[in-house]
């Protein structure tokens, strides 16, 4: 095991050295372990406890003079398994705390109107916060949806379809041009698309009564959450004007 796979388990640099340091020498004392590591007197020993506290190293006394032993790796499994469990019971703490999290972060929402993202995983966090939040009944629409950009958005929004779907959410799209994209959408269920080609050089969508995301794909790519009624009714009424005129 190398000290990269370590800090993947959540062992800090030196805390790895230490540690597979005590595993090829067996039981020493700080200076040999000094020698072994690489590491120089500075912090050995609050490293030391912190291996301790992880249950991967243990301590004893000989001739008075403190020794040091590697747990066997195995133990590094129970390290892993507990580390699950806090961060189970952190998720769990967390949750409880979301509604009233949520409630601050709308109130503050409702003073700005709008919030801008940037880049793939912005667009991702403003496209999950919309779809959690339709409510039954309430559709998706979109205008100005393409093909036009690079591989990456496609597949996010292909992907992030299958999770609308599977929340039985009803989606219309317009579509600025024919091609395999506007094809794997006319196969989704929950799912109707037009083309009116030339449409927007900018996509929009209408999520329920009050959100519109409008998406800029040119780099760096962009979004803008608009959070207000009359937004999102405007751009409702100008979507079915052109769902009438568009071609199946």
């Amino acid at each position: 095991m190398d000290i990269k796979a370590l800090e993947k388990l959540g062992l800090t640099n030196s805390e790895s050295k230490v540690y597979l340091a005590l595993l090829k020498i067996g039981t020493s004392k700080t200076g040999h372990i000094l020698k072994h590591s690489g590491l120089n007197s500075g912090k050995i020993y609050e490293i030391l406890e912190s291996l301790k506290e992880k249950g991967l190293i243990s301590e004893s006394g000989i001739n008075k003079v403190r020794h040091f032993s590697a747990a066997p790796p195995s133990q590094l499994l129970d390290y892993l398994n507990r580390k699950k469990e806090e961060i189970e019971n952190e998720e769990s703490e967390l949750k409880k705390e979301l509604p009233s999290l949520e409630k601050i972060r709308n109130e503050g929402i409702k003073e700005t109107k709008a919030v801008t993202y940037l880049g793939l995983k912005g667009i991702r966090t403003a496209a999950n916060e919309a779809l959690n939040s339709m409510k039954m009944g309430e559709e998706i629409i979109g205008m100005g949806v393409t093909d036009k950009k690079e591989k990456k958005y496609n597949d996010f929004w292909l992907g992030w379809t299958e999770r609308r779907v599977q929340k039985r959410i009803v989606a219309k799209h317009l579509f600025s041009e024919r091609g395999d994209y506007f094809n794997s959408f006319k196969k989704q269920k929950f799912t109707e698309s037009k083309v009116l080609t030339g449409l927007t050089p900018v996509t929009v969508d209408i999520f329920g009564e009050e959100r519109v995301l409008i998406l800029n794909y040119n780099e760096p790519a962009s979004c803008t959450m608009i959070y207000d009624k009359n937004t999102a009714e405007s751009f409702r009424t100008f979507f079915y004007q052109l769902w009438k005129i568009a071609k199946p």
